[in-house]
């Protein structure tokens, strides 16, 4: 008797629903959706981030209804099956609900007041510190609206994905910006020893608080930053109850004719702290590439919220072909989550991500262990195909390829073919037609030897160089080498600075004073003080100039001389954020200014030196965003020599207007002639602001402009010591003036299916000390062009 008593609220004590929602169209899960249980707001829960949801009452359940913003609502009766039942919601053409102007503030707009007053305090990156481990998960998979090409896919894939990737990572974090994320296992299918791995951030934030959200290079405001309540429009889509707390479902999207880039989706706010629970991002205007975010916060027992899911799906429509897609999809699963415990920065490593040696290496049960979820069928189909496709195609060749293409080589078994010594062309010597080839690991780990050779189709002459260069330490990145060329130098380039590599330097292209320098040097190369890299060389160069010249400051004149100098440079990037990646270091972010040191010391009477001197140049540049305005750029360059020199050792060569060659050259004078100015000493100042769309947002005609102001000022001792014939130079002891206007996207085509190649136009104005009379000579036109995804 007993038992038939207690028996029923037993029973009700353990009413369980479990279940998952998912859109009726696509079968994708529905992240975050409302469900209400008996018509009370109060007894109701949302989905996670997956679509799953998990109910436990303790009062008997007759009905629940789902409903989610877009979506028509659906009510759905419960029996005897409480578990796994599906939720299949249909898409609503009403998208959002339309705002109904009401007396007083709109309620959306209160809440997001107390949100944006609060997100400080609840932005995870403004902890002293945490630590977490992170499970990363990303799938690609292919779609064709063709049921035919549909079926062949599948067929050929097995039904699986065309490729997959996980990792593990551990990330610590000390405030401000310290931060350091190993990775300590890497499975990418179809590779045995890849040399990258998936993060959580690859494709967006680690939190949601930032003023601004970067996807695929484009900064969108944030609906949560200060002012965002005069960009967006804000509506109060429902109210949850969570035991003692509340969740406000709220939409956003910009408010029209407002010129922004914004970003469209739901935020679900917990009255705890006023913080964000969860919260899906897209940018509002589409481009060639979709992409949306979903992100899910746990309240932590120390009493922060902290992330805990991070998700993505980035979907490229019509690539690799119109009618064909594929859908990229990425799950991250955030455990082991540490907060304000002591973490000793100086134990972080200079790159702020690197692999583990051994990641790539881990066995299944390792993989068993560490998984969020188990495999699915169409993972483990995936790994078996794909690993079978590439181990007989040679991925981890391809890889090798790529990682090689990068730093402008070519692997060719043990040597690599060098593309900026083997393609080469300037004004002076037209192509030339060559080789350039250095030996790989695969002979030597710690040694290069290599050297080329080319014969300019212009200048009819033979240019050729060889160099060994041993490395000490890779952690430090220490070098040592030596040199020989016979080769041509241009003038004014007669210094060392720390060169980067680029298949399309156009300034090299419209290159046409040289001089000939037979050289030899010894160099040492390092990183120290965590930010700062150093080279330092002893060089000594006999120096030919091909152009008709004699500096007539020595005795006898001469044409020829011999330069024998010790040289120092000096790279400074504070807080510069490096990615272990592909094989080698890669620079991701520069948040502050950064700062090259270039010194000479001419050593006179030295191994045939002929002259004393001191020369020194420094460079600051920076890049930098602000919300709603825009990227601005800013290079500062001063030269300073002490004693007369030839020609080609003295600045020059700052200018880019060429006949031929009308294209925009940063950091350089646009309306100036290559080498129309000599200096001994020279202060220069090039400032550009890109807006970006954030002016012109009419249809698909959104042309980019930037703004640019350019200054210039030098000196020259001396000046007639330096005996020219069939060309002059000027002194630029009066500033140098030029404004320019650049319009990029005036025209924008189709590239690929997956962005736009933007074609624009830019005017500079000369103007100042060295200003022409006729407004024609003054001015300068040029095209551009860039990529972008809308």
């Amino acid at each position: 008797m007993l038992w038939c008593i207690l028996f029923p609220v037993l029973l009700f004590g353990q009413v369980r629903i479990s279940g998952t929602v998912t859109d009726e169209a696509t079968k994708e899960p529905l992240a975050f959706a409302s469900i209400i249980f008996n018509n009370d707001s109060k007894q109701g829960i949302t989905t996670d981030i997956n679509g799953n949801f998990l109910y436990s009452s303790n009062k008997p359940v007759t009905v629940l209804k789902c409903s989610y913003v877009g979506y028509q609502d659906v009510v759905m009766p419960i029996g005897s099956n409480t578990q796994n039942i599906s939720i299949a919601l249909q898409f609503s053409a009403n998208e959002l609900n339309e705002v109904v102007i009401t007396p007083g503030e709109n309620p959306a707009n209160a809440i997001m007041r107390k949100v944006i007053a609060n997100k400080d305090a609840n932005n995870p990156e403004n902890l002293s510190s945490f630590s977490y481990r992170c499970y990363n998960k990303v799938t690609f998979d292919l779609k064709s609206k063709k049921q035919k090409d549909s079926t062949e896919v599948k067929n050929i894939l097995k039904n699986g994905h065309i490729f997959m990737m996980e990792s593990v990572t551990e990330r610590r974090f000390v405030s401000p910006d310290n931060s350091e994320e190993v990775v300590l296992a890497t499975k990418v299918s179809g590779f045995s020893n890849p040399s990258f791995a998936s993060l959580a951030t690859d494709m967006q934030p680690f939190s949601f608080y930032d003023d601004n959200i970067p996807f695929l290079n484009v900064n969108y405001l944030n609906p949560v930053s200060r002012g965002s309540l005069n960009k967006y429009r804000f509506t109060l889509q429902d109210t949850l109850y969570n035991k003692a707390d509340t969740v406000y479902v709220i939409s956003y999207k910009p408010l029209p004719r407002k010129k922004f880039e914004g970003l469209t989706g739901l935020l679900y706010i917990n009255t705890n702290q006023y913080a964000i629970q969860n919260v899906t991002a897209a940018p509002y205007e589409k481009g060639k590439i979709g992409l949306r975010i979903q992100q899910q916060y746990v309240y932590m027992p120390e009493g922060y919220w902290f992330p805990q899911q991070l998700d993505y799906a980035m979907d490229l429509n019509n690539y690799p072909e119109p009618g064909s897609g594929m859908m990229v999809q990425g799950k991250s699963f955030i455990d082991s989550v540490s907060i304000n415990r002591p973490i000793n920065k100086k134990d972080f490593r200079v790159e702020s991500v690197w692999i583990q040696e051994g990641a790539a290496k881990k066995d299944s049960t390792y993989w068993v262990n560490v998984r969020n979820t188990p495999l699915d069928s169409s993972d483990v189909t995936t790994y078996r195909v794909i690993d079978s496709i590439g181990k007989k195609n040679n991925f981890d060749g391809m890889l090798t390829l790529m990682e090689k293409m990068v730093r402008g080589r070519i692997p060719v078994k043990f040597l690599d073919i060098d593309i900026g010594k083997t393609l080469v062309y300037n004004k002076y010597e037209g192509f030339r037609l060559g080789l350039g080839a250095y030996t790989n690991d695969k002979l030597f780990k710690n040694v290069v030897l290599g050297g080329f050779f080319g014969y300019g189709t212009k200048d009819y002459e033979w240019k050729y160089g060889a160099s060994a260069d041993y490395k000490l330490s890779e952690a430090h990145e220490f070098t040592v080498g030596v040199k020989y060329q016979d080769n041509i130098v241009e003038v004014g380039e007669h210094i060392y600075k720390f060169p980067e590599f680029s298949y399309y330097d156009f300034r090299n292209v419209i290159a046409s004073r040289f001089d000939r320098v037979r050289e030899e040097s010894f160099t040492t190369a390092f990183r120290a003080l965590r930010y700062t890299k150093w080279n330092i060389s002893l060089n000594h160069a006999k120096v030919t100039p091909k152009y008709d010249y004699t500096f007539a400051d020595t005795s006898p004149q001469t044409f020829r001389y011999t330069n024998t100098s010790l040289g120092i440079s000096m790279r400074f990037a504070y807080k510069e954020k490096i990615v272990q990646s592909f094989g080698q270091r890669v620079t991701t972010q520069l948040p502050y200014p950064v700062l090259y040191v270039n010194y000479n010391r001419g050593l006179g009477g030295f191994i045939e030196g002929d002259f004393n001197y001191n020369k020194i140049e420094a460079i600051v540049q920076h890049t930098f965003f602000t919300k709603n305005l825009g990227n601005s750029t800013f290079r500062a360059e001063a030269g300073y020599i002490d004693n007369p020199l030839p020609y080609g050792l003295l600045f020059t060569g700052e200018g880019s207007y060429d006949n031929d060659v009308k294209v925009i050259i940063k950091n350089t004078f646009q309306t100036m002639d290559p080498y129309e100015f000599l200096s001994d000493s020279y202060v220069n100042l090039f400032t550009s602001h890109n807006f970006g769309g954030l002016l012109f947002k009419a249809g698909s005609f959104q042309p980019h402009i930037s703004i640019h102001n350019n200054i210039g000022w030098g000196s020259l001792e001396n000046s007639a010591s330096h005996i020219t014939e069939n060309f002059d130079f000027k002194i630029k002891d009066k500033l140098y003036l030029e404004t320019g206007l650049q319009l990029d996207h005036l025209l924008k085509v189709n590239y690929i299916n997956i962005g736009y190649l933007g074609f624009g136009a830019g005017a500079f104005y000369r103007y100042g000390g060295y200003a022409y009379d006729s407004f024609n000579d003054n001015l300068a036109v040029k095209l551009t062009a860039v990529f972008s995804i809308k």
